[in-house]
């Protein structure tokens, strides 16, 4: 199993949850595949790609029969699936290992021209996920049933799930409001995104690394960390996933919808230093 590769064009999404049948982002899914295809990319589903947990296996049949023809082509183009394993897929740390043009990895550390990339779904840093790993696995257990009664009962389920995380986050920082923990923090935060994360990114960012890419909280964005790496989150494909996109150590942040729907923001006949959309990050 290698956890190091060198790639010049890369997509990075997390979060898919194929086979969940409360969301259902097959076709958008498909429209990424395609495009990453035709514009010459290997990518990386960034953890919970299918969604183990709370699956319908129907759903997860449909899901994977449509797609799989389109994960075939990669094999065309020479082009790689990278897939980290997340916790909604753990059952995949069984399956480490290459596997024709996918390979299975718990984190990857990419080389993408002068820049050092680290990829990793973002669960192992979860305060709650790690310290209270059997109440974790109870309200992902309520929330598949609450997926069976009806969306708005699973929104309120998961509505409640997030209190409960709020006020045990209150209680360990020993009764600091989130605005107090808020202004703890250092520099820019990820709208809605809790401390732990934001913490993890910069102990990752402090080892050396330019670029850090987490999923696993469905919150979009990106800020600057402390070292000076760029942080990203790529959000979930419940509501409008985002991408970040590598060429050649350029990096571009957007919607996959943006992505899609305007093109390459580096077409493959670009030299390095062609700055053609307005969200490209340089990372100092």
């Amino acid at each position: 199993m290698n956890t190091t590769v060198t790639e010049d064009r890369l997509l990075v999404v997390s979060d898919i949850h194929l086979g969940n049948r409360l969301h259902r982002p097959r076709r958008s899914f498909m429209d990424f595949l395609h495009f990453a295809i035709e514009n010459n990319y290997s990518i990386c589903i960034n953890g919970d790609g299918v969604d183990i947990q709370q699956m319908a296996l129907s759903q997860l049949t449909g899901d994977l029969a449509a797609c799989t023809p389109l994960f075939l082509k990669f094999g065309a183009t020479d082009r790689k699936i990278y897939h980290t394993v997340g916790n909604h897929d753990i059952v995949l740390e069984h399956f480490l290992s290459d596997i024709g043009r996918l390979t299975v990895v718990p984190f990857l550390n990419v080389h993408c021209g002068d820049k050092r990339i680290r990829i990793e779904h973002g669960h192992m840093y979860d305060g709650m996920f790690l310290k209270f790993p059997r109440t974790y696995s109870v309200f992902t257990f309520i929330g598949l049933l609450a997926i069976s009664v009806s969306p708005a009962f699973y929104d309120r389920v998961h509505d409640l799930n997030l209190a409960i995380i709020g006020f045990a986050e209150f209680l360990l920082s020993g009764f600091k409001t989130k605005a107090q923990r808020n202004k703890d923090r250092p520099g820019e935060v990820i709208e809605g995104e809790r401390d732990c994360f934001r913490q993890g990114a910069e102990e990752v960012g402090a080892r050396g690394f330019d670029t850090v890419i987490f999923g696993h909280t469905h919150l979009a964005g990106t800020v600057r960390l402390s070292s000076g790496a760029r942080y990203y989150n790529t959000g979930g494909w419940f509501s409008k996933p985002h991408c970040v996109a590598i060429s050649n150590g350029q990096e571009w942040f957007g919607s996959v919808e943006e992505l899609t729907q305007n093109g390459d923001p580096f077409p493959a006949a670009a030299p390095k230093d062609d700055h053609t959309h307005s969200e490209v990050q340089q990372s100092a």
